[in-house]
């Protein structure tokens, strides 16, 4: 006697060729089928619940993302409205004013606010690219200190008020690498050792290479970076602030684009603290001349259209 002759009522909601099917099958058969059907349910169970956990991550990602956007447009109202409107009294004031020595301060105080406008748009641009893939490397052959030194001349309002000391040192010539991601890395990192620095200290920047490739260190003295910091500090729009060192509040967009830049040029980048100096080190991976793009620039003057700059110069 099987178990469908004893009523079994599993059955009962079955379509009739599915009844005729199992009154034919044995206890053992009807069991395994019974069995077979119940793994069927748990696995669409186990299938509705993993869909539904990864909804409700999407949706939190989504929330965050919302986030994340409502603060970016946050800072950068910010970041670019307060030194707009310096910037534009700083214009008006210097249109009406006939002491040449006050002119030449309200000049300084001008390239000071537009090296940092400058700089914020760099960054947002560069993170632009990355999240939308259009970070191709070009890879063109610089003197790495000849990049150091226009970073330095770049960040001269920003060194010049804290008092700082640069000090660069190379042991390598010449290396292949994209100029331009490098630039903005070194361009970075700096700024990083000027904001953080203790007033009337000396960074350093140094290039070397062993048989891994390429190292530049960036290193300065300051508070350092604080245990509970270390692991958000290449996060975008993480602005990690004594109150102390830093003179500025910016984007929190720089590490982060260093982060990327060095991935995208297959480098790492990591920080070490040593006797109150804190040591950005990129490492970049040694190109062959293969690699090299079409142009050749020697330095980042290729970013450059030379007789802009020159009529800039004359004027």
């Amino acid at each position: 006697m099987n178990l469908y002759s004893l009523g079994f009522g599993a059955t009962a909601e079955l379509g009739k060729e599915e009844k005729m099917e199992i009154t034919q099958l044995d206890d053992q058969e009807l069991l395994n089928e019974i069995s077979r059907r119940f793994q069927e349910k748990r696995a669409s169970i186990h299938e509705m619940e993993f869909m539904t956990k990864k909804l409700l991550e999407f949706n939190e990602k989504t929330k965050e993302a919302e986030e994340v956007k409502t603060y970016f447009l946050s800072l950068i109202k910010n970041e670019f409205n307060n030194p707009m409107t310096v910037l534009l009294n700083l214009v008006k004031k210097i249109g009406g004013e006939n002491d040449p020595s006050k002119a030449s301060r309200i000049a300084t105080m001008m390239h000071k606010e537009l090296m940092y406008l400058d700089f914020s748009l760099k960054n947002i641009f560069a993170a632009s690219e990355i999240e939308y893939g259009q970070s191709a490397n070009s890879y063109v052959r610089v003197r790495p200190e000849e990049i150091a030194y226009e970073a330095i001349s770049y960040l001269e309002p920003m060194i010049e008020e804290k008092l700082l000391r640069i000090e660069v040192e190379s042991s390598v010539k010449t290396m292949v690498i994209d100029a331009q991601k490098f630039y903005l890395i070194l361009l970075n990192l700096l700024s990083n050792g000027c904001e953080f620095s203790h007033p009337s200290t000396t960074l350093s920047i140094s290039f070397s290479k062993d048989d891994e490739g390429y190292e530049m260190q960036v290193a300065n003295t300051g508070e350092g970076i604080k245990e509970e910091n270390t692991k958000q500090i290449f996060n975008r729009f993480y602005k990690y602030s004594t109150g102390k060192t830093r003179p500025s509040q910016g984007l929190g967009l720089g590490l982060s684009v260093v982060k990327e830049l060095c991935e995208l040029m297959e480098g790492t980048i990591d920080y070490f603290e040593e006797e109150g100096r804190t040591i950005f080190i990129a490492r970049f991976p040694e190109k062959c001349e293969k690699d090299l793009s079409i142009s050749h620039g020697l330095g980042s003057d290729e970013f450059f259209d030379s007789e802009f700059v020159h009529s800039l110069m004359e004027f």
